[in-house]
């Protein structure tokens, strides 16, 4: 699939469309404790337990396994949330395989804005 600039127009949405729906990797930005983070939500994804929460010090939504047999539990963090078209960034490769399986993005990416957009509705009014 070309992306030249004789590419149809179609084409290249259903690349970008494609592209985006791919997790991305994040850089490390420290050690970040799973069990220290603020939790808005739950979701059942995968018959695993995935909890979102926030930290003060890294303004993110943070997404990390309840289970307590998985470690690292960190999965990673999502923005984009307002928009309603959030981006995965998984910032431990050992949880990739797991995020691009079947249609976990997809389901980590609707439950992040479900939690995210109930949290800020019952927090600010």
């Amino acid at each position: 699939m070309s992306l030249s600039r004789y590419a149809t127009h179609r084409v290249r949405a259903h690349y970008l469309r494609a592209i985006k729906a791919l997790p991305l990797p994040a850089p490390s930005t420290g050690p970040i404790d799973a069990n220290r983070l603020t939790v808005l939500g739950r979701d059942r994804i995968a018959d695993r337990t995935v909890v979102f929460g926030t930290r003060t010090d890294t303004p993110r939504l943070w997404a990390a396994f309840h289970d307590t047999d998985t470690e690292p539990s960190l999965i990673g963090y999502l923005t984009g949330l307002t928009t309603g078209d959030p981006d995965l960034w998984v910032s431990n490769n050992a949880h990739r395989a797991w995020a691009m399986e079947d249609d976990h993005t997809p389901a980590l990416k609707q439950a992040a804005v479900r939690i995210w957009t109930t949290c800020t509705r019952d927090c600010e009014g």
